[in-house]
């Protein structure tokens, strides 16, 4: 299967950014060639059926804003459009969970269930298209400035981007708050794409760094933790002692982490060579000190864009306390349900849902008793020096992992198992591997993670006065260092199936 850690990708996108930087005087025939690249990529990916229906949705999306600039109910094209966003994402998103009744009902009417209609294939990138394309319409409706409208050719660049499409981070026509790139600026993309002024490869040590990074953190470490422990333990949790099944639930926490994470750098460092800023999804989500925290710094492109487009148009906070607390689970809940139709994705959202408002209440409550403004309630346990910081992080870390189950496990049943093992097999298992040493790892680099996102400032302040030569060697010895002890194969990302 055609893979961003693949040979073959690695050699096309070197030949491509040889004849893309030919045109650096020309950003309009980069584009072109992006988008070519992109397509191509989709249908190495996921064949002509992916490729079809993004550029069908493309068409669509272009006619609809097009129409909302000419016509008088601009309200009606852009509630046509998210309609149909929603039903093309829901049909495919979501046909597994009545695959096996429309099979039934086929077979039923001595029809054939072999065709297309029972065994639609899931298209790659559609969840993180869709929400660009929704976004993409909304600020056409409202006449944002910072959402102009896009050509065809422009358009097709923008929902097709190859460093967007497969699992984001999700890219919107205009900047929005707390989404920005590495540098921490706004990184909205009409401004990026639409330019005509030359293109410059953008911090090229950086992005090469990023990639190196990328790779050892999905293809060595969290390729590591999945063999070795999260897929033998979720797969036959009964079998294992309750601690070998605890240091599984927080090894699964890690590898999502550093698969995403890894993935989502990658992808900032594909952008960086081509000359675009993308947004960073990621900010030390695991040394958050409360579940509003992590939600700031786990996969941001998400968690704004489910605040600008769900919790916001709901009401947001406008409707008083009560019914604040109900848009939040009601976002919550449809965060659960964008990553699958099984009742285990519904509950990890409304978990999420319930922590936040229990986090809400209790600020509340602190206000009430200790007279204290809003801005004080709410970071009230963090502000009680080192002690709290780390018991709040401590409490959010474990919810969160504890939650992840849910989210990793394939049923509900498979879920019970997981908390079952944990809860019973202290005493009458033994050890197959050692689960201390994983969990004394876990404990130091969570230790030491705080100090490394403190100086990461000045570890590449002091990585840019070292020669290019230096730098390169390093980088080098970095990548045959990966290579040769990462695991065989080439590991799929995790969010490519949400």
């Amino acid at each position: 299967m055609f893979s961003f850690l693949s040979i073959e990708f690695s050699l096309l996108f070197i030949g491509f950014l040889a004849i893309y930087w030919l045109f650096r005087h020309r950003p309009k025939y980069q584009n072109l060639l992006l988008s070519c690249l992109s397509y191509l990529i989709v249908y190495l990916m996921a064949g002509w059926q992916a490729v079809l229906i993004l550029f069908i949705y493309t068409v669509l999306v272009f006619f609809i804003t097009n129409m909302m600039d000419r016509s008088q109910f601009k309200k009606r094209w852009l509630a046509l459009g998210v309609i149909f966003t929603l039903l093309n994402l829901s049909v495919f998103k979501y046909y597994d969970f009545f695959k096996q009744t429309i099979q039934l009902s086929l077979d039923a009417l001595q029809l054939d269930s072999s065709g297309l209609m029972a065994n639609i294939i899931f298209p790659l990138g559609i969840s993180y298209y869709s929400f660009q394309g929704i976004s993409y319409m909304v600020g056409r409706y409202q006449q944002d400035e910072q959402t102009p409208r896009f050509g065809f050719m422009e358009l097709l660049q923008h929902l097709s981007f190859f460093a967007t499409i497969s699992a984001g981070p999700i890219a919107r026509a205009k900047s929005a708050a707390g989404l920005t790139d590495i540098q921490g600026k706004p990184c909205g993309m009409s401004e990026q794409i639409r330019t005509i002024a030359p293109r410059r490869i953008l911090l090229p040590t950086v992005a090469l760094a990023l990639i190196l990074l990328a790779l050892i953190k999905k293809w060595w470490l969290a390729g590591w933790l999945a063999d070795n422990w999260v897929n033998p333990i979720f797969a036959n949790p009964m079998q294992y002692h309750s601690l070998e099944v605890l240091v599984a639930i927080y090894a699964y926490t890690l590898q999502l982490f550093l698969d995403f994470s890894g993935y989502s750098e990658m992808m900032v460092a594909f952008g960086l060579l081509l000359g675009f800023r993308l947004p960073i999804n990621f900010k030390a989500p695991l040394i958050a000190h409360n579940i509003r925290v992590f939600w700031d710094r786990w996969h941001i492109s998400l968690s704004t864009w489910i605040r600008d487009y769900i919790y916001i148009p709901l009401g947001g906070s406008r409707g008083g306390f009560a019914k604040t607390q109900i848009n939040l689970m009601i976002a919550m809940g449809l965060s659960g349900i964008w990553h699958g139709s099984s009742i285990n994705f519904l509950l990890w959202g409304l978990l999420h849902g319930l922590a936040i408002v229990l986090l809400n209440c209790t600020d509340k409550l602190h206000q009430i008793l200790y007279k204290s403004t809003p801005k004080t309630a709410r970071n009230a346990l963090y502000r009680q020096g080192w002690l709290g910081k780390m018991l709040g992080i401590f409490f959010t870390i474990n919810f969160v992992a504890f939650c992840f189950v849910f989210f990793r496990a394939s049923s509900w049943n498979d879920a019970t198992q997981i908390f079952q093992a944990l809860a019973f097999n202290c005493q009458n298992i033994a050890w197959s591997a050692n689960p201390l040493y994983m969990l004394a790892i876990f404990v130091v680099a969570w230790l030491i993670y705080p100090w490394y996102t403190r100086h990461t400032p000045a570890i590449v302040r002091f990585f840019s006065y070292l020669p290019k030569v230096v730098i390169i060697g390093l980088l080098l010895i970095g990548l045959l260092t990966v290579i040769i002890f990462a695991p065989s194969g080439i590991p799929g990302f995790i969010y490519a199936n949400f």
